[in-house]
């Protein structure tokens, strides 16, 4: 399949605001959107109802505002359903009269436009299925017990930095079929939803070997996917991840499509029904051993001491919201040996040195000098200046 005839060029970068998204909603052609109702700060929060099969499927993504990946992969996907004839018209009709989506593209508009985990009253929606005290979170429970799906996609971005274990590439896709109760107890419900992951990982191993995780599976009773697993939809989580030179997420982006859309495919054929759950059981989990900037073999040396260590550093991102960019705060996150870890970025240091004590988990101050005496890298108060 030709993913590029469906992706939405509207969206191109994580930074998109809710503007764009209401346009994309109001100028799409997709069809009749549902006001589901607002958010806490008053921006609509709106679902699509595609097809008309007996099997009910839905979806949703950013919960948390700063998580946009499968956002732009729903847009994909509407496209591909709303798409003139193509050579994926038997594809496309099979899933429509086989199942019913309904789409909530952005559950947190303002942590949309604050590019912020929260919402405006500084809640984690994801932690609130108990609680119900943000307007987003009882507008997401409301419409699922009104809808009563047999299969939730809860879609998420997470941490760039996992890997896996003995793996030194960044995870592009964790999966996870949510636990329900403590004892992590596996029930029909629950197994549905692993079957389905199963065809999912199989797909996207014929594209990214060996990138391809587990979200650990405890149990948390604040949160929606666990709930709804309990509620008996069949819940999935979706987490994206990193890939090397994709700081934007648009690779990323489309493993989402291609996931979702097998997945939609053997729901729709009710193939998932033929796979071992024990194949989900052997996806390797998530576990967090890359940084984003890696020092090999610096020497450290001062009045006193000299030897040479590995110096990792990672960063944070934050809004500029005057000019709707990221800036990035830096820390040192672990210093020594380091000779089994991964980076985004790797620097061969055998001839840099640094003369000051490291300070880990602050902002990060740091030189680095090469063998002239000249600073070739300088952070100050987590800022990199060069």
């Amino acid at each position: 399949m030709n993913y590029e005839q469906y992706k939405n060029t509207s969206l191109t970068h994580r930074l998109f605001n809710f503007e764009t998204i209401d346009q994309l909603i109001k100028n799409g052609n997709y069809g009749d959107w549902q006001h589901l109702g607002n958010s806490f700060l008053g921006k609509a929060i709106k679902m699509l109802t595609l097809g008309n099969g007996p099997t009910k499927l839905m979806l949703w993504s950013q919960m948390h505002g700063d998580e946009p990946t499968a956002t732009s992969a729903i847009f994909d996907l509407l496209n591909f359903f709303t798409a003139k004839s193509d050579e994926n018209d038997n594809l496309r009709k099979n899933i429509l009269e086989k199942c019913t989506l309904y789409f909530i593209p952005v559950v947190n508009p303002d942590g949309l436009e604050s590019y912020t985990r929260r919402n405006a009253q500084n809640i984690d929606i994801n932690r609130d299925y108990l609680a119900q005290q943000s307007p987003e979170g009882k507008i997401l429970r409301e419409i699922r017990d009104t809808i009563n799906p047999q299969f939730c996609f809860n879609l998420h971005d997470q941490s760039t930095l996992y890997c896996t274990e003995n793996q030194q590439q960044p995870v592009a896709v964790a999966f996870l079929a949510p636990a329900f109760d403590h004892s992590r107890t596996v029930n029909w419900c629950r197994e549905q939803a692993i079957k389905v992951i199963v065809c999912m990982m199989e797909e996207l191993q014929k594209h990214i070997p060996g990138k391809i995780a587990r979200f650990n599976d405890e149990f948390e009773p604040r949160a929606f996917g666990d709930n709804f697993q309990k509620s008996g939809s069949s819940t999935i989580l979706l987490e994206s991840g990193g890939c090397f030179g994709d700081d934007e997420k648009q690779t990323i982006r489309k493993y989402n499509f291609i996931a979702l859309l097998k997945a939609f495919e053997v729901i729709a054929q009710q193939s998932y029904q033929e796979k071992d759950v024990l194949n989900y059981w052997m996806i390797p989990e998530n576990k967090k051993e890359i940084f984003h900037l890696l020092f090999k073999n610096v020497l450290f040396s001062d009045n006193r001491n000299s030897y040479r260590l590995d110096i990792a550093l990672n960063y944070t991102e934050v809004l500029n919201a005057a000019n709707r960019s990221l800036q990035k705060c830096w820390t040192i996150e672990d210093c020594g040996d380091l000779s089994t870890f991964n980076a985004y970025e790797i620097v061969e240091g055998s001839t840099l040195r640094i003369g000051k004590t490291i300070q880990l988990n602050q902002d990060a101050n740091l030189q680095v000098f090469n063998n002239d005496n000249q600073i070739v890298h300088q952070w100050n108060n987590g800022t990199r200046i060069l």
